[in-house]
């Protein structure tokens, strides 16, 4: 089980360089690799401006200060100081204020009791210890009518990519049940975290039962990068790296996020 800690020690040391390998823009809501922004998607509230929200295991942040420039108020949470280092950093060049705290999603309840009308994450609840408190603590967080907008590694994703000779490459998955870990080590081996997708049921059932109702499940396919030019990928793609540009054969047959969107009653 991947601790608060491990985390923190974790993202501090790989930040510098995942933030320097990978282009994620402040101009549009990314929601994963190689994937169409919020301008295809529309999976965000349609007005934005004045909404006040929150960002659960923020990295640089880039989302709030995509809504922070439409006119939101954003409240950031990274449990990495070293990623809110660099989401003020992108908050000063886009000229907008974030409220930026190093707070790890396991304690969310430590900002209660605000109230948020729109609490976003991507891709940070499967590094979680406890997903279901996680998503929990976030609906109790929402004003009534607020939304939950969940970005999440998919369990079909979590599978080892094969060679099938003349068929090309597929997936073996063991268990979709019980989907194996990502585990990553830090450079000196001392400290790991396991990234660990769920079941879309199991999340959904969580979901309900912190008193949310399901808007929308969105497993989204990306763009066709291929055959794009360099500025159709930058206009259009908010987050790109040559890494994920690799896997693109892999993500174009398999759904590597899966997205919630919901609000509370």
């Amino acid at each position: 089980m991947t601790e608060p800690d491990d985390n923190r020690k974790y993202w501090d040391e790989l930040a510098p360089c995942y933030q320097d390998q990978t282009s994620i823009s402040t101009h549009d809501f990314h929601f994963g690799p190689l994937l169409p922004g919020n301008a295809d998607l529309r999976l965000l509230p349609e007005s934005l401006d004045g909404l006040e929200c929150l960002e659960i295991g923020c990295g640089a942040a880039q989302n709030s200060v995509y809504l922070a420039g439409c006119g939101a108020a954003c409240t950031a949470i990274d449990v990495s100081p070293v990623q809110l280092g660099h989401a003020a950093e992108r908050a000063r060049d886009a000229g907008v204020e974030i409220e930026l705290q190093a707070l790890a999603m396991e304690d969310l309840d430590q900002l209660q009791p605000r109230v948020f009308d729109f609490v976003h994450s991507t891709f940070a609840l499967p590094f979680a210890t406890d997903p279901q408190t996680v998503i929990a603590d976030a609906a109790n967080l929402l004003k009534p009518g607020g939304h939950l907008l969940l970005t999440t590694a998919h369990p079909a994703f979590a599978g080892e990519w094969l060679e099938l000779g003349d068929e090309g490459c597929g997936l073996f998955l063991r268990s979709y049940f019980d989907p194996p870990g990502d585990v990553r080590f830090t450079e000196d081996g001392t400290t790991f975290v396991r990234s660990r997708a769920r079941p879309i049921g199991e999340m959904l059932d969580w979901l309900l039962a912190a008193g949310l109702v399901l808007d929308r499940l969105v497993e989204p396919q990306p763009l066709p990068v291929p055959t794009m030019s360099p500025a159709e990928i930058t206009s259009r793609i908010p987050y790109y790296s040559d890494v994920w540009r690799h896997c693109f054969d892999q993500i174009a047959h398999i759904p590597v996020v899966v997205i919630f969107a919901a609000h509370r009653s």
